[in-house]
């Protein structure tokens, strides 16, 4: 469905959202949002430790500094760089995307805190913002990106654009823009200029290089930068959603959008609380086929050897993402490649009984006993599917011997219908720290964010993110 452009007199969807954000104290966030925010500022900064060593990273801190000299307010988590907060902000953003390990609202199919978290915390950084603010302004910017996707229902996906890049543009600048205090018509103006910076492609999917990674960072980086020039008084378009040349015009047509669900019962109805945190560093999509693969080697007697076919089920609409063209998903040429390979997926978990962070190496993905199953792994359509809402997965593994196994795994594990629990997350964290931070600041940073609302200065959580 299609909303008609609003009237003159009428506020515009980005109107909407920045009264919204402008208005929003911390006193009235509902405690359930709180807790959540919590979680997903441990669970991000978790996956940007786990990636603080990765080459994209050194090669993102050389292209950054080449720029500012290495100087600035602001750190960068895991390493003990120190840059201004637009540029603080694209690296942090780049580390909690860059290993695809990073939490996701499915339903606007947006890895939301990968812009919006480094965003705030580098401008809250910055302003030496107590942590009450740095929540409200995470809440905030979280919301903002989840509701501008949530209208497009998984459609940009099928346009071929990435909603991570572009809708948390617009979530960051929201996020900078309550720490720095903006208006509402500032606000109003900050998003219209979004709009020309936010972007993101699945071009990446053709090749499997990095530029994915960067989506997150760079949605982080054009969010403070447009939050800064509309407090100086730098105009955007008012109707920078909705309007005939606006977001979902432009890269959607003229349906298949729904503009009320930008609006519907904003800061009555929390969407974020709905947001997904990962068990696995990959795609979103291939998890529910992790998980059924883990429950038939938990319930029956078999080994990778045995298998002769396996067939997986799923929506039409995620097919191009990790199952097509077949031979290279079977065959994936890169770390990144891998990360949206459901064969690959399927055949780690099958043959090494997990899927975590070092099965992505480029040593593991050239592997012969994984690429050697993976070719006998295949896909088939499931009509009845409930994608986006769910990113559900059945499986059927045929043996030699002629046994046929089968498991559906119908709601993902980590989706708000079966979220990972406040331990399970701690866990994650504490594994993605392990050998960036010394365990008394891994202690200290996990303390911190326990108790963020109580927090005076956000730089001291900063600061524990770095290593000595």
């Amino acid at each position: 469905m299609v909303t008609s452009q609003p009237l003159p007199d009428a506020a515009t969807a980005s109107e909407t959202l920045a009264g919204f954000a402008a208005r929003l104290d911390f006193a009235a966030l509902p405690t359930a949002v709180v807790e959540s925010v919590k979680l997903h500022v441990l669970d991000t900064v978790g996956v940007a430790l786990a990636a603080a060593r990765q080459d994209f990273t050194h090669a993102a801190i050389a292209g950054v500094t080449e720029w500012c000299g290495g100087e600035g307010q602001c750190g960068v988590i895991g390493r003990p760089e120190r840059l201004p907060a637009p540029w603080a902000a694209l690296v942090n953003g780049t580390l909690a995307h860059g290993l695809d390990f990073d939490n996701t609202h499915q339903e606007s199919v947006v890895h939301v805190s990968a812009g919006v978290v480094p965003a705030a915390l580098a401008v809250g950084e910055q302003c030496r913002a107590d942590g009450r603010s740095v929540i409200a302004a995470i809440a905030a910017g979280e919301e903002t990106s989840i509701r501008i996707g949530l209208a497009a229902h998984g459609a940009f996906h099928d346009r071929g654009f990435h909603p991570t890049g572009i809708c948390n543009t617009f979530g960051a600048a929201t996020a900078a823009g309550k720490l720095a205090g903006l208006s509402a018509d500032a606000y109003t103006h900050a998003l219209g200029v979004c709009g020309s910076q936010a972007a993101g492609l699945f071009a990446f999917l053709t090749d499997g290089t990095w530029v994915k990674r960067l989506h997150g960072g760079w949605a982080a980086h054009g969010g403070i930068v447009a939050a800064a020039l509309a407090r100086h008084g730098f105009t955007g378009p008012r109707a920078v959603l909705d309007g005939r040349f606006g977001l979902y015009h432009t890269h959607l047509g003229d349906s298949g959008w729904d503009l009320a669900a930008v609006t519907a019962q904003l800061g009555e109805r929390w969407e974020l609380v709905r947001t997904a945190l990962k068990p696995y560093p990959c795609c979103h999509y291939n998890h529910a086929f992790i998980d059924a693969l883990a429950a038939l080697q938990k319930g029956h007697s078999w080994a990778a050897a045995e298998v002769e076919h396996v067939a997986c089920v799923l929506a039409d609409r995620q097919v191009p993402i990790v199952c097509e063209p077949l031979a290279t998903k079977r065959h994936p040429q890169t770390d990144y490649d891998a990360k949206f390979s459901l064969p690959y997926a399927v055949a780690c978990q099958i043959v090494r009984g997990h899927v975590d962070v070092d099965d992505y190496s480029d040593a593991a993905i050239r592997d012969p006993a994984i690429l050697d199953l993976a070719a006998r792994v295949s896909y088939e359509s499931d009509p009845a599917a409930d994608f986006p809402r769910r990113f559900g997965g059945r499986v059927r593994v045929r043996l030699r011997d002629g046994r046929v196994l089968a498991h559906a795994e119908p709601i993902n594990r980590g989706s708000a219908e079966r979220p990972l629990t406040a331990d399970e997350v701690i866990d994650k964290f504490r594994r993605s720290a392990a050998g960036v931070l010394p365990s008394a600041k891994i202690d200290a940073v996990q303390a911190a964010i326990a108790s963020l609302e109580r927090l005076d200065d956000i730089a001291l959580l900063m600061t524990a993110l770095q290593p000595d």
